[in-house]
């Protein structure tokens, strides 16, 4: 939210906020780790570009690829940022850092600011509300506009959200328990009508969420939470019946500093086991129900009751429609920026150029052989990339989440858990990139050898290649936007480019 539209703004987040917003003292729910998956979500804080207005600035965990920033300024974004990881090889061996980007740059003023933009006076537009903020805001005189940090923290609670559902009369506000007994005893309840879910208070996407179907299954995490409790952990859960869905969806708003409430839009959205897959824009019948059904009303009402427990900024709700015909209004509400909103930031982009487009990603395996830069080369010699001057295409939103996990990053710059020698454009502390900048075919290029010295470098997944070693593949993601005209435009866009991530022997996981 531009709360102060006459002053820069600096744009910077890390994505699972919820983790930092979550008691150590809390119970958990059994979950496999995923280190690949944890780098990506790190390197998402690229997205931001989309907010960006002339003069802003972006800081993000790991430096933009010098192909990526010349790429969307052709697009008519032009933020100032930094050129230098916040890392600044604080991670090695495939660990990312607990710390925040907040807590990061906080830690970086010794630096005297080489390889950042000029952040004093710029006004913080975070992704979310963290820790850290009011430290890194001193020591780089940003001016921050936020409620407080525990106000934050309490309207994210997913037990918030149930009991504002219940205060303004909503179906499903689900059961807050707070002991493996509770658990026991209204699990059962909820077993008796069907299945059931059971939320972690912060949980995130795809994670903290457990779905219940059988006795068995509810005694076996019973059990589990008992041997927590009994180890001194809290106990705090929601309970929820498990809904038949036909559609989900989000509002976006902002509520300003005088609690006047700014609906931005809506989203259809396509998840995969609770995670987060693609943003649809609704057809006009939709919204119409949404108006007739009283949702957008909702929305007001929740937008003041947040004001008056002391919160202003950006709001995503997550929304259901239900097979049968309901409207589940409120499933959950992030007090944050979110995905959603920033496809608005891109249909408000396309909107200009009468184009519309389709935010989504691919998960993919692949060795990081094809630097970023071939990649945008392919896209475009098949026609594929959009360019700004075209009707559809593709539209690349980040490199950083593609390569994090393949030794690379980008393809040039240096990698996250690089141990030998540094690639052509590492920069060492203190300094700045030494690569010379080439253009090729319009897209920002970095001249120089291979990378690394070939004497064997472990990988975010714990492998190691070797010299002469076929290279090992890691996980990474595809963040675009499909601009197409139509339906049948985007499922030909997409055709086109599955084929072409096939043909470069990337492995399309999700």
């Amino acid at each position: 939210m531009n709360a102060i539209p006459n002053q820069r703004h600096l744009y910077m987040g890390t994505f699972e906020a919820e983790v930092y917003w979550r008691d150590a003292q809390l119970a958990s729910l059994p979950a496999l780790p995923d280190r690949a998956s944890s780098a990506i979500v790190a390197a998402m804080d690229e997205l931001l570009f989309s907010f960006c207005q002339p003069g802003d600035a972006l800081l993000t965990r790991y430096a933009i690829s010098p192909v990526q920033r010349q790429y969307i300024a052709q697009l008519g974004f032009h933020p100032a940022v930094n050129e230098r990881d916040l890392t600044d090889g604080m991670e090695r061996a495939g660990n990312v850092s607990t710390a925040s980007v907040f807590e990061l740059l906080g830690s970086r003023k010794a630096d005297a600011g080489e390889g950042f933009p000029q952040l004093e006076g710029c006004v913080l537009s975070p992704f979310a509300g963290l820790p850290h903020v009011e430290e890194a805001a001193r020591a780089w005189g940003i001016t921050l506009h936020q409620p407080p940090l525990e106000t934050i923290r309490k309207v994210n609670a997913k037990t918030y959200s149930s009991d504002l559902k219940r205060s303004l009369g909503l179906r499903n506000p689900g059961y807050i328990v707070t002991s493996f007994a509770d658990v026991a005893e209204a699990g059962r309840k909820l077993l008796r009508d069907g299945s059931f879910l059971i939320k972690d208070d912060f949980g995130v996407s795809g994670k903290g969420n457990l779905h219940i179907t059988s006795t068995q299954m509810l005694d076996r995490i019973v059990s589990y939470l008992r041997g927590q409790e009994r180890k001194g952990k809290q106990v705090l859960f929601l309970l929820e019946p498990f809904l038949e869905k036909e559609q989900d969806f989000s509002c976006q708003f902002t509520i300003g500093d005088d609690g006047s409430v700014d609906i931005l839009s809506v989203q259809w959205l396509a998840n995969t086991q609770f995670s987060y897959r693609e943003s649809l824009s609704p057809d006009g019948a939709f919204l119409e129900r949404l108006e007739r059904e009283g949702y957008f009303s909702l929305m007001q009402d929740v937008g003041r009751q947040l004001y008056q427990d002391g919160y202003y900024g950006d709001v995503c709700i997550d929304s259901m429609a239900l097979r049968g015909g309901k409207l589940e209004p409120i499933i959950e509400i992030n007090a944050r920026k979110s995905m959603s909103l920033i496809k608005h930031q891109l249909d408000t982009f396309l909107a200009r150029k009468n184009m519309r487009g389709t935010l989504t990603n691919y998960s993919l395996s692949h060795d990081g052989s094809l630097s970023y830069e071939e990649l945008l080369e392919g896209l475009k010699g098949e026609g594929l990339l959009f360019t700004g001057e075209r009707e559809e295409g593709v539209m690349p939103l980040g490199a950083n989440t593609l390569y994090v996990n393949t030794g690379g990053r980008d393809g040039e710059n240096k990698i996250v858990g690089h141990t030998s020698t540094p690639s052509r454009n590492a920069t060492g502390r203190g300094g700045r990139s030494s690569a010379k900048q080439v253009r090729v075919s319009g897209i920002g290029a970095s001249d120089g050898g291979s990378e690394g010295n070939g004497l064997g470098k472990p990988d975010l997944n714990g492998k190691k290649e070797t010299a002469g070693s076929e290279r090992a593949r890691g996980k990474g993601r595809l963040y675009l936007e499909l601009v197409a005209a139509s339906d049948e435009e985007k499922m030909r866009l997409t055709t086109k480019l599955e084929r072409f991530l096939a043909e470069h022997h990337f492995t399309v996981l999700n």
